[in-house]
């Protein structure tokens, strides 16, 4: 009898964790929200790949570059750091502050332009003629070994609807800051 009450308690005890951790991911919250669209690009889920191979593939770059273009988006991607600043929740709206530090990718490709500028015949073919393929696999190659990072600061904006936080799409903006491609200059 002993080991009957004590598989009963083992087996409730794991449903009522089971229990639990359901509801826990039901009512997920706006900062758990922001987390989980975050982590999704820190784990290169199967969404961030297929919008990887979209931006990727409406470059005009050759297949190998493409190649090497995934690569700098992955690797950014795998090593962004995010830290929630602030949550605020007004009724059925809220916003999460978040800073993100990423790879410089944008100050990356203007000192590949510069460069590209005062070095022109580096990127000359064998007639004498610019060739952008190579200046896009100098600047891709930049990209991939850099280490230096950019902050930023993004504000999510997230609805409650039927009981359940949902993020708005991040503007074009939050997706360059995410990507390291934002043009701090014009600011």
């Amino acid at each position: 009898m002993k080991k009957n009450i004590s598989y009963l308690s083992i087996v409730l005890f794991s449903m009522l964790i089971i229990l639990l951790t359901t509801a826990c991911s039901l009512t997920q919250t706006p900062t758990d929200k922001v987390k989980s669209f975050l982590n999704q690009y820190s784990n290169l889920s199967d969404n961030v790949l297929t919008d990887l191979d979209t931006k990727v593939a409406s470059e005009n770059l050759s297949s190998e570059l493409q190649k090497v273009y995934t690569d700098v988006l992955k690797r950014q991607y795998k090593n962004i750091k995010y830290e929630i600043k602030d949550e605020k929740i007004d009724g059925d709206k809220a916003t999460v502050i978040t800073k993100i530090t990423v790879y410089d990718l944008y100050k990356i490709d203007k000192d590949s332009l510069n460069y590209m500028n005062n070095n022109l015949s580096e990127f000359n073919n064998t007639n004498g003629v610019y060739d952008d393929n190579m200046f896009n696999k100098y600047r891709l190659n930049e990209m991939l070994k850099t280490d230096i990072t950019v902050d930023y600061e993004i504000e999510f904006h997230l609805n409650k609807v039927e009981g359940e936080w949902i993020l708005e799409s991040p503007d074009r903006e939050t997706l360059e800051k995410i990507h390291g491609l934002y043009n701090y200059d014009s600011e």
